[in-house]
């Protein structure tokens, strides 16, 4: 899978989501250990792979230590920051994103890494929303 330059981990609809839309541009492979998950992913013309990305031996063996953009989305912000140092400290990876549901943890990440915090996302268009009057 040396033409892979985007990794996705975690397939749950974040992830999903992002694969269909990632794999219209880029080479994609979505790694998730759940194999229902990925069985989800019904239109998606990349790759999949069912395993623990936890585990540094199935990166490697998958590519994914030489893939360009790492987008890290599993449903536990700990995994994400764990899998976010290994891609910067070990992988030397400079594209890394995560998503993290607890705002708080984002400055346990090195500051390469791009963190997503959905709940800061929505309470900030919320605020923007009722600054406009609520009418968009």
């Amino acid at each position: 899978m040396n033409d892979v330059n985007t990794i996705i981990i975690g397939a749950g609809r974040v992830g999903n989501t992002l694969a269909l839309a990632m794999g219209k541009k880029h080479s994609v492979l979505v790694i998730d250990k759940d194999k229902r998950k990925i069985e989800r992913l019904t239109d998606f013309s990349g790759f999949v792979e069912v395993g623990d990305a936890t585990d540094v031996n199935f990166l490697i063996q998958n590519g994914a230590n030489e893939a360009e953009n790492i987008l890290i989305v599993t449903d536990d912000d700990n995994i994400n920051i764990f899998l976010a140092d290994v891609f910067v400290y070990l992988f030397n990876r400079k594209h890394v994103l995560i998503r993290l549901k607890d705002s708080r943890k984002a400055n346990l990440v090195d500051p390469i890494v791009k963190c997503i915090c959905p709940f800061d996302l929505s309470l900030a268009d919320f605020q923007q929303k009722m600054e406009e009057g609520g009418n968009q």
